[in-house]
């Protein structure tokens, strides 16, 4: 037995990841419209009703679907790293009630949940998931990613992370503003292509054979182009993607397939 994950949808408009041992499940984020998740849930067979929900921080596309789903189903609990609390709370006034915050490792279900800060421009984690000896890691914002970091992301065996922009799409782009710039391209900002290519391949190196490319932006990358800066990036390392490494993008607007890990 192992665990199954699926990304309902992941880029800079919404995001929610779905992360299931059979009997647990999980959803990373909810910042999709609640009637999106519902449908998503169904296609699965998963009970809406009976999933819990992880929250890695307060920005709008990883929340925003989260009050309405909890009315319409007043069972499900939300959680959160202590460090995120404050942050949720402000922004969370039609789900208040249901945010449990947590200072560290703890359980649902059968799934062991383990939080690690991040670095954003708010109070920011990502989630490891393990169960029945596997291990799921989600990072989807994040401006750095420090060698710390990756060691704790080394025994995953699939690892959700963050491909967020092409460094030059950005700069070159004439909609952002300098200071929007700036922020993203800084060390609490977002991972570049080219960011997120060298992790995935020092991840590649110490075991890791499944990523999924994740929150890219709608304005400043493409799925083709994040493919391929981390394919290249992994050759020249000596991994053929689809071989040694599996390598997926998760649409931003649709499910991505079901990727099971056992």
């Amino acid at each position: 037995m192992g665990l199954k994950i699926c990304a309902f949808g992941s880029g800079s408009t919404g995001n929610c990841i779905y992360v299931s041992s059979g009997a647990t499940t999980v959803l990373i984020d909810l910042g999709l419209p609640a009637t999106r998740v519902e449908k998503c849930l169904s296609l699965l067979g998963a009970d809406p009703d009976e999933v819990s929900v992880l929250l890695t921080h307060c920005h709008s596309d990883h929340i925003s679907g989260l009050s309405t789903f909890c009315r319409r189903h007043p069972r499900v609990k939300a959680y959160c790293h202590e460090s995120c609390y404050g942050s949720l709370y402000r922004k969370l006034e039609g789900a208040r009630s249901r945010i449990t915050a947590e200072s560290g490792d703890f359980f649902l279900g059968d799934i062991t949940v383990s939080p690690f800060k991040v670095s954003h421009d708010v109070p920011c984690v990502g989630y490891g998931l393990l169960f029945g000896g596997r291990k799921a890691a989600v990072l989807t914002d994040v401006g750095e990613v420090g060698a710390g970091l990756l060691e704790s992301l080394a025994d995953s065996d699939l690892v959700v992370l963050e491909c967020n922009h092409d460094v030059e799409m950005l700069k070159n782009n004439p909609a952002y503003p300098p200071v929007l710039k700036s922020r993203i391209l800084s060390g609490k900002g977002h991972l570049s292509n080219a960011d997120c290519a060298e992790c995935v391949s020092y991840l590649a190196a110490k075991g890791v054979k499944q990523f999924v490319l994740a929150h890219l932006s709608r304005e400043n990358n493409y799925p083709e182009l994040a493919f391929r800066t981390c394919r290249e990036v992994l050759s020249r390392r000596g991994f053929t993607e689809g071989k040694d490494v599996l390598l997926e993008v998760a649409p931003a607007d649709r499910m991505s397939g079901l990727y099971e890990i056992s």
